[in-house]
């Protein structure tokens, strides 16, 4: 009976997220100057910090949390919808005042697969209370809120996708710079913020090369300020194999080498895939996501108890994975209940 109730519940996730969106929930005027995004620090997310103007082009669901989010099948929502939308143009982006700590015991328990902000201060900026979402649409509007810890439902995702941009590996390269360029540096500047990094500083080591003064001086400022990016983005990469989460830092290192495979500055990057390609661990780590991935697809798709046997031949196939923690950690016995 359990299994059988599991399984209708499962299927019918979106009616109870319906429901709570009638209460508290409204419709909202397109509004020009939003409040900015902010957090101490953002997790699952590779690059520079998000900002409403990078993300342009793509539509974006916030998130207002707290880590005792009041049930666990509250989270269960929200991984449906990254999973359904983030290839349609949705970033997810959720956040918490929590500290980078207390979200990362989040993470041991509840497999979280979108981007999570700590440390916000976003909830009273955006007249948010302790639970909420709002909905912004890929050019920068907002057009959806409500005060319920899941209130949105895919007839607004699907809306608020339309015309949206699917994410690629720009993200991962993607670089803004705060001074006003010389007419000398808009090239490397544009290429920056178009996450083409070795173009930018071939621009800018041209510069250099030829050209004293202001011109010269800026394009050593902008030069370092990518290398030191660089370097920050590495930093995370490692943070992110470190923790087990093995595809993100596949992709996004795959991304930087595959941009920077002719330049200097892309010598750890290429270091670093050359290196985990020999690596046995890692090597597993991913093919244990696939099979995870898989499996969580299939309980979208055909519910916890046609999957169970499954999810326990994936622990046992992959014991010491981070995707195996997180099956036994989350789907296994659905602790949600």
């Amino acid at each position: 009976m359990y299994k059988r109730a599991v399984h209708f519940s499962t299927r019918f996730i979106g009616l109870p997220l319906l429901l709570l969106s009638l209460a508290g929930a409204h419709q909202v005027a397109a509004e020009k100057d939003l409040p900015p995004l902010q957090a101490d620090k953002w997790l699952n997310w590779v690059g520079e910090p998000p900002t409403l103007e990078t993300l342009k082009g793509r539509a974006v669901m916030l998130h207002f949390f707290v880590c005792e989010e009041p049930a666990k099948a509250n989270w269960l929502g929200m991984i449906r919808f990254h999973r359904e939308f983030v290839d349609r143009g949705l970033v997810i982006l959720a956040v918490t005042p929590d500290s980078d700590s207390a979200v990362k015991a989040l993470l041991e328990r509840y497999p979280l697969p979108f981007v999570i902000g700590t440390g916000s201060a976003m909830a009273g900026s955006w007249g948010m209370g302790t639970y909420g979402q709002v909905l912004v649409d890929h050019q920068g509007e907002e057009v959806y809120r409500v005060g319920a810890s899941n209130g949105v439902w895919n007839g607004k995702l699907r809306k608020s996708v339309n015309g949206s941009r699917p994410g690629g590996g720009a993200a991962y390269r993607q670089m803004t710079v705060s001074l006003e360029p010389l007419r000398g540096t808009k090239r490397a500047v544009a290429a920056l913020a178009e996450g083409e990094l070795a173009k930018a500083l071939g621009y800018l080591e041209a510069i250099q090369a030829k050209e004293d003064g202001e011109l010269g001086a800026q394009a050593k400022i902008l030069a370092d300020e990518t290398h030191e990016h660089l370097v920050r983005v590495l930093k995370q990469i490692e943070e992110l194999l470190a923790a087990g989460e093995a595809v993100l830092a596949q992709t996004a290192l795959e991304a930087l080498a595959k941009d920077l495979k002719r330049h200097s500055a892309g010598k750890p990057f290429l270091e670093l895939v050359a290196k985990l390609k020999d690596d046995e661990e890692h090597q597993t780590e991913l093919k244990a996501a696939k099979v995870y991935d898989n499996l969580v697809e299939s309980f979208f798709r055909m519910g916890y108890g046609k999957n169970e046997k499954r999810f326990q031949s994936m622990t046992q196939d992959f014991p010491r994975t981070r995707s195996a923690e997180k099956m036994r950690n989350y789907w296994l016995g659905m602790l949600w209940k």
